[in-house]
């Protein structure tokens, strides 16, 4: 068990450095108007985390992920073209909300304050979707999922071992959080958030349309 736990410790400090995760971090944070709603997003990578962990674990998610690959087999028109709409639905609003803001940074381009804001919700929601995506390349979180899965621990243990690797993993997030809330106010703090204010505010438009243009590009690509 001291195995185990040393394992669950190593493992999820080297999974934490995630200086991608650290920069949108920074990013959102000057970008909130109420800075503890920045909580929000390091609460839905910690959940998304957790949950998706759970998932891989229990073989969730490789069940998921084939029901997905037999309605793409068996209806493939349907399928994909959805993802097609909804990946031309996707990129339209993400070219509208650039637009948006572009024209919404000249109207502000002598003031200090950000151009827009996100509510906790789409905050909590870009959390989770963040930490799905870089799922896929968190190599030290597959390889401690198993070794755990080695130990063949009843469900409480398994739950508290996800949740220790689980805070370990968002507690980097969590100081720059009260690190920025400690230094607000000063001059270093109020220039970092005018010039990362007006950053942030394409992240997401930037990101969505991106995503869109994917999705568009595969749906269209998998009917073809």
């Amino acid at each position: 068990m001291l195995v185990l736990l040393g394992t669950t410790l190593s493992t999820s400090f080297i999974d934490c450095l995630n200086p991608t995760a650290i920069a949108q971090q920074m990013l959102l944070q000057a970008m909130v108007k109420r800075k503890r709603h920045a909580l929000f997003f390091i609460f839905g990578i910690g959940l998304a985390n957790y949950l998706l962990g759970l998932a891989v674990y229990y073989g969730v998610l490789s069940w998921v992920t084939q029901l997905a690959r037999d309605a793409a087999a068996r209806f493939p028109a349907y399928t994909y073209g959805a993802e097609a709409a909804a990946g031309l639905v996707c990129a339209a609003i993400g070219i509208f909300m650039i637009r948006r803001t572009r024209r919404s940074s000249a109207e502000a381009a002598d003031e200090t304050k950000t151009p827009t804001s996100l509510t906790p919700l789409s905050l909590f929601l870009m959390g989770a979707v963040f930490c799905g995506l870089e799922l896929t390349s968190a190599l030290p979180y597959f390889g401690f999922l198993a070794v755990l899965a080695g130990y063949g621990l009843g469900f409480p243990y398994v739950a508290a071992f996800l949740l220790l690797y689980d805070f370990v993993y968002i507690l980097p997030l969590l100081l720059v959080y009260w690190g920025y809330n400690r230094l607000r106010g000063t001059a270093f703090i109020t220039r970092l958030e005018h010039v990362l204010g007006r950053v942030a505010a394409y992240v997401v438009p930037v990101v969505l349309t991106a995503a869109g243009v994917f999705l568009l590009v595969h749906g269209v690509w998998s009917l073809l």
